[in-house]
């Protein structure tokens, strides 16, 4: 590996890393509750599934050629699954933070909730198949698992906005992901219709 990948490796991991770094801050704090470390959590999660999903259509606005888009499709799976991760630990904290099974169930017919519930499990699926080996089993099927993440979108930003009362912030999140995806359909449709013309 030459120097200049390594030292984007490692930059990318700090990245990766500062949102668990920033939200542990004021642990062992006066006033710090367990509660405090899940919106945090769950805001990276978010931010980091939506970076990692923008790379696909980023790469083919850019050129798939350049070595830095080629060094960012290699990171994928990387930056999906450490997403998984922060979602992970966002379940886990919120977990603890309910305490008890009776409570659990009490609240978690709410939309605020379930909604999150059902994001984290239809992110599971594609962060267990993101791996060589589930690749080489699930073949043609693959992609069709790692399509699940549309849904989470949606569900991410609804979750999100019903407990923090406030649509703007999720969907400001999501924003730059969905331009690009968005440049990336029109430049399709464009493509299309000049070749249709020329045929």
């Amino acid at each position: 590996m030459n120097p200049a990948r390594r030292i984007a490796n490692i930059l990318l991991a700090l990245i990766l890393a500062l949102p668990l770094a920033l939200a542990l801050r004021d642990v062992g704090g006066e006033d710090w509750v367990v509660a405090d470390l899940i919106p945090p959590t769950g805001e990276a999660a978010a931010l980091i599934m939506f970076a990692a999903m923008a790379i696909g259509p980023l790469g083919r606005l850019a050129g798939l050629r350049r070595p830095w888009v080629v060094w960012l499709m290699r990171q994928r799976r990387r930056i999906g699954v450490t997403a998984f991760a922060y979602a992970a630990l966002h379940l886990a904290l919120y977990l603890v933070d309910t305490g008890t099974l009776h409570f659990l169930l009490a609240e978690i017919g709410a939309p605020g909730i379930w909604t999150g519930w059902l994001a984290f499990l239809l992110m599971l699926p594609p962060a267990l198949a993101s791996n060589d080996a589930a690749m080489r089993l699930l073949r043609r099927r693959w992609k069709m698992v790692q399509r699940l993440i549309y849904p989470v979108v949606i569900l991410t930003i609804i979750h999100g906005a019903l407990l923090m009362y406030d649509w703007v912030a999720p969907l400001v999140h999501v924003a730059p992901m969905l331009l690009l995806y968005l440049a990336g359909a029109l430049i399709d449709t464009n493509d299309t219709l000049n070749k249709r013309t020329i045929a």
